[in-house]
């Protein structure tokens, strides 16, 4: 952490003198009780593993205080976060504490730490706790913290005590002695806590060799609370000796700040190994310095120091910004200066997080399913599987056969990785199953059609009936069934995108007219899955397409996918269209207000999907239109999913006038996909942007007619975040 563009470069000549000077300190400047031989240090550190994390803060909190204080300390978030954490394989987390919510409330304070060290147990991390700091604000107090300055490095850290505390020491110490021997008792014998850091960059901010008499005194009342863990302060700048002496003479472990280029930082571990004792890094990682992730960890690895770096959510300590270069428009620097994500979990730079991944030996768990098994022709056309990746870690696998989306990996609130789709594993399996539309395409028309009849220009038309007497998705030969002419290519914005093509024949499934038809999958770095329809014709038809993947938001690869009456569903939709007992709608446009139907707020799926209420009954449950409120055939949000116990959320953006919300009725268990996952009742459920079913037989309904010389557009986005 620093103040200001100082870095700690030093000479070969000045550290051996410190390094030196250190090896004759004298008993007195020692402080009581014994410092862990290099042996017990030694043998210490090789029980541990490799420590690498990062210095956290969660992103909803500007500074200590605000992480600690009762009122705002945020479980929700630091179980996400470090959720992303044990995803990068981080093992370790610094974090600093807060004596002024202590002296507020001293047992709220350790209720806090126990519930951060039971969170981040649960994630396999162990934690450096940190006392005293000298950076930053000079002033503090307890209760309700400033805003971030926009654009500002840390404008909310506080040093910690206050410099007006300083001045009248014989009052403060007690205070401060009180406070630390209060917490490192309470868990002096805790296996949670790897460390205490008892001082941050002691000498920082101006005060010199003024933060002596406490750094003194810090290490005194360590030692009398007699800690199981070891103790130690970070060396972080040469040019001040004395404090530099006492902090490498009294620590068990070396700790140490080095935010330069890879060169520079290994030539101070080699000149710290003279000490003979375990070091890590607490503080490293300065994106603008030459410090990175692909440079810097793996030489702190083949090296054995410990790799703990500075910043990990972009949160409201704006470190994203440097030092030195305030940005108060609060525009993202293209350059990041600390951190490694955002706060909705996409990272800054992928190749950094497989970089960290790789180092800690922690994989990826998306699992991709073999393209071979994709391999072969149908109808003589060449079927294939294509992968989708974005720069977030986010997969699509995709094959031409029906357009068919295979899997959708999407992170989730701890930052794995669930594939949110039904499927199989290959192409036989999609031929052979009883659930035709696993993940397709869908076309000429999406839902139904009342017997498949329609009338157009005066002439009576008889499609294909699939679905009893009735029409249902493009007929048995709908495009769900037909092979694609595929092309996959990166977009503008160098995005992963698949453009299938194919041209339904005059007649086909009884339609008028020769319509091409194009659909283009864009996988985009927004974390969103882009699907883009288009067609023409050469005479007058209708056309309503649409896909039908089927969704569980709590992952089918999770191992816990459980029924979709626990998501949390919202639909910007005032109406509905009640249908018959064969689900084709009786033409009416009815409310939502009121009736099972209402989602207008959020509320879960299961909640009344069961109510006795006709249009339920006939549907077993839900599978209708919803009429989305709009304002012409802008792109807007229809709805959005949440599912708590993944956090993942999906919102469906859409230019067409209709959603069909399908709840997985008709699933019986017959059908076995990925991962040996069942599809059960209500297992998955589909939402399909469209326009209205039976439209064709409707004058009240929106038109869907497709006139020679006319382009048929349809925009689907599914956007997913976490929560």
């Amino acid at each position: 952490m620093r103040t200001n563009l100082k870095s700690i470069k030093t000479t070969v000549f000045l550290l051996a003198v410190i390094i030196s000077a250190c090896s004759t300190v004298k008993a007195a400047e020692k402080a009581p009780s014994k410092v862990w031989s290099k042996e017990k240090a030694t043998n210490w550190y090789a029980t541990q593993a490799w420590p690498s994390g990062c210095n956290f803060q969660p992103s909803t909190a500007i500074n200590q205080i605000e992480m600690w204080s009762d009122e705002t300390f945020d479980a929700a978030t630091i179980d996400r976060e470090l959720g992303w954490a044990e995803d990068l394989g981080f093992n370790t987390m610094r974090v600093f504490l807060s004596s002024v919510v202590w002296q507020h409330n001293p047992a709220t304070m350790k209720k806090n730490i126990d519930r951060y060290l039971a969170i981040s147990e649960k994630h396999g991390i162990k934690t450096m706790f940190v006392f005293f700091d000298d950076c930053w604000n000079k002033e503090s107090a307890y209760g309700k913290q400033p805003a971030p300055k926009p654009g500002v490095h840390n404008s909310g850290w506080v040093q910690d005590p206050s410099c007006s505390l300083r001045e009248d020491t014989a009052k403060l110490f007690p205070v401060l002695e009180k406070y630390v021997k209060d917490i490192m008792i309470t868990f002096k014998n805790d296996k949670r806590i790897l460390l205490w850091d008892l001082y941050n960059e002691p000498g920082n901010s101006k005060h010199g060799v003024s933060s002596m008499p406490l750094l003194k005194n810090v290490f005194k009342w360590a030692r009398e609370s007699n800690p199981s863990q070891p103790v130690s302060s970070g060396i972080w700048y040469f040019g001040a000796p004395e404090l530099n002496v006492f902090q490498i003479a009294n620590s068990d472990v070396i700790t140490y700040h080095n935010y330069d280029s890879p060169r520079e930082h290994e030539q101070i571990i080699n000149m710290l190994r003279i000490q003979d004792k375990p070091m890590i890094c607490t503080e490293y990682m300065a994106r603008r310095n030459n410090s990175k992730f692909q440079n810097v960890m793996p030489m702190l690895k083949r090296n054995n120091v410990g790799a703990i770096n500075w910043g990990f959510v972009s949160g409201k300590t704006n470190t994203i910004f440097a030092w030195d270069d305030p940005r108060p428009n609060d525009a993202e620097p293209p350059l990041w200066f600390h951190d490694i994500y955002r706060k909705n979990g996409t990272a800054f730079d992928t190749t950094e997080v497989d970089i960290v991944r790789r180092t800690t030996g922690k994989k990826t768990n998306v699992q991709l399913v073999n393209a071979k098994n994709f391999d072969t022709k149908i109808d003589g056309k060449q079927v294939s599987l294509f992968t989708l990746k974005n720069r977030n870690g986010m997969v699509a696998q995709i094959s031409n056969f029906g357009g068919r989306i295979v899997n959708l990996w999407v992170p989730d609130k701890f930052n794995q990785f669930r594939d949110v789709v039904t499927g199989f594993n290959t192409i036989n399996e999609y031929q052979q199953s009883s659930e035709v539309y696993f993940g397709a395409l869908i076309g000429r028309y999406g839902n139904r059609i009342n017997q498949g009849i329609f009338n157009l220009d005066g002439k009576k038309y008889q499609l294909a009936t699939n679905n009893g007497v009735n029409h249902l998705h493009g007929g048995p030969k709908g495009f769900h069934n037909v092979v694609w002419t595929a092309r996959q290519f990166k977009n503008n914005s160098n995005e992963d995108a698949l453009e299938l093509k194919y041209i339904s024949p005059d007649k086909e499934e009884g339609y008028p007219g020769t319509l091409s038809a194009t659909v283009i999958y864009t996988l985009t770095n927004s974390n969103e899955l882009k699907i883009e329809y288009l067609a023409s014709t050469d005479l007058p038809t209708v056309v309503n397409l649409t896909h039908h993947s089927f969704f569980n938001l709590h992952g089918f690869n999770s191992g816990n996918s459980k029924s979709i009456n626990s998501h949390i569903l919202q639909l910007n939709a005032p109406y509905y269209t009640p249908t018959d007992g064969g689900l084709i709608p009786t033409g009416v446009i009815a409310p939502v207000a009121n009736t099972p139907m209402d989602f207008s707020k959020p509320k879960t799926i299961g909640e009344r999907v069961n109510d006795n209420f006709q249009d339920l009954v006939n549907g077993k449950g839900y599978d209708h239109n919803w009429i989305l409120d709009k304002n012409g055939d802008k792109i807007s949000e229809a709805g959005s999913f949440f599912e708590p116990e993944s956090g993942i959320a999906m919102a469906v953006f859409t230019d067409q006038p209709a959603v069909q919300f399908y709840g997985g009725n008709f699933f019986n268990g017959t059908a076995t996909g990925k991962y040996g996952e069942v599809y059960t009742h209500r297992s998955s459920f589909a939402l399909e942007t469209q326009h209205y079913p039976d439209s064709p037989n409707h004058s009240n309904f929106p038109s869907t007619v497709l006139k020679p010389g006319e382009k048929y557009n349809h925009v689907c986005i599914y956007r997913f975040s976490v929560r």
